[in-house]
């Protein structure tokens, strides 16, 4: 099995698809053999297919035959597919009947391009007659594309003259990573780079594992086992390569598949354990299964050590895994592993040791801690354990396991069972560190890698913290897990999590929490326990609520640094610092970044102070302070991409989007903030692109893309009636505002300002009254529009944001305000009015006709028609002659 059929535009296969349309060229006048070569699953049958797309569009006709197992052995067999022949294949017109077969497709004035895909199962007979028909003078029209994947134990077909071959080689690991971003769009980050790793850059098996998880969640076994499964199709194709293999092979196969070491010494130790004959390893390389290099082996074949693996009964793998726990150089923690895999009863020194062992940044360690917990003979460790799991889970962006597990947790603690409520200890709570990569975070630092794409920014890994007295209370008391509800899914550290998975299905439980924590910090009892109640602060944030994040937040940070629990307390002052940009307060937006980078670089946490940094990237947006600017994005993103951080990503993006709107390059801002909603975009964020909605319209209109966007407030506008932001609820209604025509837009302006909470979001009120204003002058109401107009000018003057000071002041002026700031005695000289100062001067600072106009509301046309009079009253001809005039 191949990648499979499609018309999607093939992958990583440029130079090969070249290849192919310079061999139709040269073949529609001589004719011509080419011959494709590649292992199982390399994407032969796609390049025949599109080659042949490409021969029909040149105008060739298109014979498609392919070879078939079942009558690889049958001579004549193939030929059946061109013409039925008679019954003895061994007589003298086998090559005329092809020839004659070939003779029926040929259109006068077309060549003819014959396919023969699975080459290697088409009998000798048909192939011979089949070349020697193509290679008959008369049919120089005739080309012949073939291809072949290598088959253990059977010959090498022949050709009647060396052939132009073209090998598929593995895909490169760029093209395997778009490869599965096309077929495992919603894999998290860790599965995904699993499937690229384990596939080898096969496209067969890269498409159908990413199918396969994509239709369902991995078990804890599958993610367990060394390979994941192929799926049913390829793991049948795959697994033939095993027939006929003797059972001791096969045994010494399964070996190698389970061991955690490639090593053949160790490998030959296990085997003999089980009995396996000495020669395996060698009769396995012989028939092709195995490589080996030096005291080393591997699979011929990347996807055989999979069907190797899922091919063997249970009993088989127990037996195997029981024979490298044996083995001396096996590690503590890899022996627990074979051990509990082998397992079929509960074992708790197993479990013990299985748990202590997970090494930092496993990638399967929640499914590691699950299988810890199922061999826990105690209600009460498999509840606490299960809890780590959970953790682990939500960590690494496995959003099923975490709602599997919470229910797994859920299910224990509501037993009668004393113990298993117990279980829920107060560790768990105490040490959560709410919603960000660490919401169930009672364990020691080891989860390194990266943060889910649905956490807020956060802390890549934090220390294991003291228990608080508060923790050591509630230790006797379990049914304090949470405010005032002894239910563990409403634990804020579980809602926290729920929220950033799905923040409309569970707003309604988030806002519940953030109403009784509020009532609490009214009264004076908030925080309760303040490591635990970070997580509110977490919730806050993905609600939207920057009012409560900022109440809650500030309270709990102080507790927190009192303690000297500084992990946790960065955390919060993270979400805090997202809620100031929320709140257009500028200062402490830069305070909490000078805070949070010291802490940051204390605790050695590049992840954290990236988050910090996006702050500042956002401010300096504001105030459009380009300078330094693009370096600092830069770094962002470089952190980032890599590590698989979407969120980070995502605000450095934005941040890039303002800074070039702000300056009146619309068309490079809408490329960076479509980056956030596109489905291939690299720094892809649902919340993100929620809170720029009003940004990428902004582009997207000034640069005649409006229409691009609708669906996209729409969808926006479809959640929000979840979720209630009214941080959304303002930018849908300015949106639409932007989008609209005739007199619709005035309703929305009015409607986006009367949010309930909007007055709250003084920038992003601003920019609504500056394009209300602007809309309104358009419409010759300058009363009205000066009003509007001044209210936003005073408020971007608040914030900082320098850059929407000079828009509001260039709209006042237009709109015959007298009291807005006059133009420089330069320019006074020169007998320049009020709009053409302002065009000279933003075409001094080097911006386009097109980045004017959307700076002051004008067409690209009246700036050009501005900027001609100040140049003949200038004396110049060019911006550059202007800049210097208007410097003296």
């Amino acid at each position: 099995m191949d990648s499979g059929a499609s018309s999607a535009p093939l992958i990583g296969r440029g130079a090969e698809l070249r290849a192919v349309e310079n061999f139709l060229g040269r073949a529609r006048v001589s004719g011509g053999l080419m011959t494709v070569h590649g292992e199982l699953g390399s994407g032969k049958s796609s390049l025949l297919e599109e080659a042949q797309r490409t021969a029909e569009a040149a105008g060739y006709a298109v014979l498609r035959i392919r070879g078939h197992r079942a009558e690889a052995e049958l001579p004549g067999a193939g030929l059946t597919q061109l013409r039925p022949i008679p019954a003895d294949p061994d007589g003298p017109c086998a090559t005329s009947t092809a020839a004659e077969a070939l003779d029926q497709h040929v259109i006068t004035g077309r060549p003819l391009l014959v396919t023969l895909d699975d080459a290697q199962w088409f009998d000798d007979l048909s192939l011979d007659a089949l070349l020697k028909a193509c290679h008959d003078a008369g049919r120089d029209s005739v080309a012949l594309l073939l291809a072949s994947c290598p088959v253990p134990c059977r010959s090498a077909r022949h050709t009647l003259e060396p052939a132009p071959d073209l090998v598929l080689g593995p895909l490169a690991p760029a093209d395997a990573e778009r490869l599965l971003r096309r077929h495992g769009r919603d894999l998290t980050p860790l599965l995904a780079e699993r499937v690229v790793r384990e596939t080898g850059g096969n496209p067969a098996g890269l498409v159908s594992v990413a199918r396969l998880l994509q239709s369902s969640p991995p078990s804890a076994e599958a993610l367990l086992a060394p390979r994941l499964p192929l799926g049913d199709a390829l793991h049948a194709q795959v697994s033939r390569l095993l027939e006929g293999v003797p059972e001791p092979v096969r045994d010494f196969l399964l070996l190698a598949a389970v061991a955690r070491t490639d090593r053949l010494g160790p490998l030959r130790e296990a085997a003999g354990t089980m009995g396996t004959a000495d020669h395996a390893p060698e009769a396995a390389e012989a028939r092709g299964l195995l490589l080996r290099e030096s005291d080393r082996v591997r699979f011929a074949h990347p996807l055989l050590r999979s069907a190797v693996h899922w091919d063997a009964s249970s009993a088989q793998r127990r037996r195997a895994h029981l024979a490298l726990a044996g083995l001396d150089e096996v590690s503590a923690y890899q022996r627990a592993l074979h051990r509990a895999v082998a397992s079929a009863v509960p074992d708790e020194a197993t479990a013990r040791e299985l748990e202590n062992g997970v090494p930092r940044g496993l990638a399967e360690a929640s499914a590691v801690h699950e299988l810890a917990a199922d061999l826990s003979p105690r209600p009460a460790d498999r509840a606490r354990r299960l809890a780590r799991a959970a953790w682990a889970a939500q960590v690494r962006d496995q959003t099923e396991d975490l709602r599997r597990l919470m229910s797994r947790v859920a299910a224990l603690s509501s037993e009668q069972d004393s113990a298993a409520v117990a279980a829920l200890d107060a560790r768990l709570a105490h040490r959560s560190v709410g919603g960000t990569a660490h919401a169930l975070a009672p364990l020691p630092r080891y989860a390194e890698g990266p943060a889910p794409a649905w956490l807020p920014p956060g802390i890549g890994v934090l220390p294991d913290l003291d228990e608080s007295p508060a923790a050591q209370a509630l230790r006797a008391r379990p049914e304090a897990l949470v405010l005032d509800s002894p239910q563990p899914a409403e634990c804020p550290s579980l809602v926290s999590a729920l929220c950033w998975t799905d923040r409309t299905a569970h707003a309604d439980r988030g806002r519940a929490l953030l109403a009784t924590a509020g009532a609490a910090l009214r009264q004076g009892r908030f925080p309760l326990d303040p490591p635990r109640d970070a997580a509110l602060v977490s919730v806050a944030t993905a609600l939207d609520d920057p009012r409560a994040a900022q109440r809650l937040g500030g309270a709990v940070l102080e507790a927190l640094t009192g303690l000297g629990h500084f992990g946790t307390a960065r955390t919060v002052l993270a979400h805090l610092q997202i809620a100031h940009v929320h709140l257009g307060d500028r200062a402490s937006v830069l305070r909490d970044a000078d805070t949070g980078e010291r802490w940051s670089r204390a605790a050695d946490d590049p992840h954290a102070s990236a988050v910090f940094r996006c702050g500042v990237a956002q401010v300096r947006a504001w105030e459009g302070a380009e300078e330094g600017h693009r370096a600092l994005t830069d770094g962002i993103l470089s952190f980032a991409l890599p590590r698989r951080l979407p969120l980070v990503a995502a605000r450095a993006r934005w941040a890039r989007g303002l800074m070039a709107l702000s300056h009146g390059r619309p068309e490079d801002a809408y490329e960076e903030l479509r980056m956030l909603s596109d489905p291939d975009g690299d720094a892809r964020h649902p919340v993100v692109a929620a809170w720029a909605l009003g940004d990428l319209v902004a582009a997207a209109v000034a640069s005649g893309r409006g229409d691009d966007v609708r669906d996209h407030v729409r969808r926006t506008a479809e959640a929000n009636r979840s979720l209630r932001s009214a941080l959304l609820e303002h930018l849908v209604a300015r949106s639409l505002a932007l989008l609209g025509d005739g007199d619709e837009p005035e309703e929305l302006f009015t409607r986006a300002l009367a949010v309930p909470g909007a007055a709250a979001l003084r920038y992003e009120q601003a920019r609504t009254r500056l394009v209300f204003g602007e809309w309104l002058r358009r419409r010759r109401r300058v009363l009205e529009a000066r009003g509007q107009l001044q209210q936003a000018r005073d408020t971007f003057a608040s914030v900082g944001a320098d850059v929407w000071v000079r828009r509001a002041d260039s709209e006042l002026l237009a709109a015959g305000e007298t009291s807005v700031s006059h133009p420089s005695r330069t320019m006074a000289k020169l007998g320049l009015t009020p709009r053409q100062a302002e065009v000279a001067r933003l075409a001094a600072e080097g911006l386009s006709n097109q980045g004017i106009g959307w700076q002051l509301g004008l067409t690209h046309r009246t700036v050009a028609s501005h900027l001609s009079r100040v140049f003949a009253k200038a004396g110049v001809s060019s911006r550059k002659q202007l800049s210097a005039v208007l410097r003296k």
